[in-house]
């Protein structure tokens, strides 16, 4: 008389639907056995787990216990793997080397005749390409989400936010642990002083409490504190409220890179040199980043029809650019302004001047020059002349009296033109720093003096904002 070990799993999302239930493949399965006068050895059961790979306890313990049975029997094929290489695997390493056959009851095939293992791995082919199906749709929702300014959702949320109605909400509470996590981290703290200084001052978040350090990389190396979303080549800006200033999250990325370069891991790096500041010469939409292999490109949304919404002619056939061609030429091109005194004056004398704010121009110097002692601290740094909890509490006050000085401006009428003498101000001050600031740094400088970077085939156009 034949031993049979029966096998069943049922994912999270299975356990209610008809037929997936642990008690109806179980009382299946053993009617099946008493119609064919088998002996049940044995029963596995992986509730609440995936099919996609062999990470689960039952099919791990089944696989230990092949000289107990004859025979392995499932309801479906699907319920042993959704892998075509699992199932492979298991059938023709595992279960027939030890003279144990494969039954799948749904599908009536036996690994005993040549026949079912033909019919198994075509059915293994199906169950993976059903997987890779859930898989697809599941990252298009995904994408979908990001385009709409939406958080994508899963089963983690960030510390420090809520998540209410598709958006991410500040916790007051935990969001004030996320600054000092970077505060401390700016100070010099390493990452388990951080750990134990949130314990000893009774911080917990609603995973309970911070216990390693890739929950404190994890917060530090996070873009979503910039109030951005951030999923395959989307990147939407102000998609909801960020807890921590760029300076901030800049200043510990350098920190972080400056680590991991001594430990041989390469250092943070903005992949996003240009984004939202180029447009199409042809249609009039905008470019945006996307790879393509090893390469990184540049393309009209028209042409490549990947967002319908941002397609302006469907029939755009304008260039695609290489990042590492296009970066280079902006970058010639900014640094001949930046060191042309003359070129700004010829650039700035073909624009009208508006009139211009002097209590807010003053205001502005005066963040130009703490953005400018930000990133003479971070050269500093580098070059290992000062400490990093001198650098993380000199960031911390400039940061402090940045946003004070950012909230006393009286918003005023949004001009196209930069004023002659504020944009002298802003090159000189870009100059000075062009040359060892990161891309996300070079980013927010073009921002201030760009309006535009328009190209048509291969042509590229700076519309300069004084």
């Amino acid at each position: 008389m034949r031993r049979a070990a029966l096998y069943i799993r049922v994912s999270t999302q299975e356990q209610a639907q008809e037929g997936y239930s642990v008690g109806e493949q179980k009382e299946r399965l053993i009617a099946y056995c008493k119609a064919q006068d088998w002996i049940i050895a044995d029963i596995y059961v992986d509730g609440g787990y995936t099919g996609s790979n062999l990470k689960r306890p039952g099919i791990q313990q089944l696989i230990q216990d092949t000289d107990k049975f004859d025979l392995v029997l499932v309801y479906k094929l699907d319920r042993l793997s959704r892998s075509q290489r699992d199932t492979l695997y298991l059938i023709e390493e595992v279960f027939l080397p030890n003279k144990v056959d494969f039954i799948s009851m749904q599908e009536s095939f036996d690994t005993s005749s040549p026949f079912g293992k033909a019919m198994i791995g075509l059915l293994a082919v199906f169950a993976q390409l059903e997987r890779e199906q859930i898989k697809e749709r599941t990252k298009m929702g995904r994408l979908a989400r990001a385009k709409a300014g939406l958080y994508h959702g899963g089963g983690y949320i960030p510390i420090g936010y809520d998540y209410e109605d598709g958006k991410l909400v500040i916790n007051p509470y935990e969001a004030q642990q996320v600054q000092k996590i970077f505060e401390w981290y700016l100070a010099g703290m390493s990452l388990q002083a951080i750990i134990d200084r949130l314990r000893d001052e009774g911080y917990t978040n609603r995973y309970s409490s911070y216990n390693s350090w890739s929950g404190i990389r994890y917060i530090l190396e996070n873009e979503t504190y910039l109030g951005r979303i951030h999923f395959g080549d989307v990147l939407v800006e102000n998609a909801h409220e960020p807890i921590i200033s760029e300076d901030q999250f800049n200043a510990v990325q350098i920190m972080r890179g400056k680590r991991r370069r001594k430990n041989g891991v390469v250092s943070f790096q903005a992949k996003y040199l240009l984004t939202g500041m180029l447009f199409c010469g042809k249609c009039g939409g905008r470019y945006y980043l996307r790879n393509s292999g090893k390469y990184r490109y540049y393309s009209c949304y028209s042409r490549t029809k990947q967002m319908r919404e941002m397609v302006k002619d469907p029939g755009c056939k304008n260039k695609n650019w290489k990042a590492d061609v296009l970066e280079p030429i902006i970058d010639a091109k900014i640094r001949e302004v930046l060191h042309s005194p003359e070129l700004v004056a010829d650039i700035a004398a073909s624009r009208p001047q508006p009139a211009p704010a002097v209590q807010s121009m003053k205001i502005e110097k005066r963040i130009r020059e703490i953005d400018r002692s930000i990133a003479r601290l971070m050269e500093l740094y580098q070059k290992d002349d000062i400490p990093p909890e001198v650098l993380g509490d000199s960031i911390n006050k400039l940061y402090t009296e940045k946003t004070a000085l950012q909230n006393s401006v009286t918003p005023e009428p949004k001009s196209d033109v930069l004023p002659f003498d504020l944009a002298q101000e802003l090159i000189a001050d870009a100059a000075e720093v062009w040359d060892f600031a990161d891309d996300e740094q070079k980013r927010r400088i073009m921002q201030g003096l760009i309006t535009r970077i328009v190209l048509t085939d291969d042509d590229v156009k700076i519309e300069w904002n004084f």
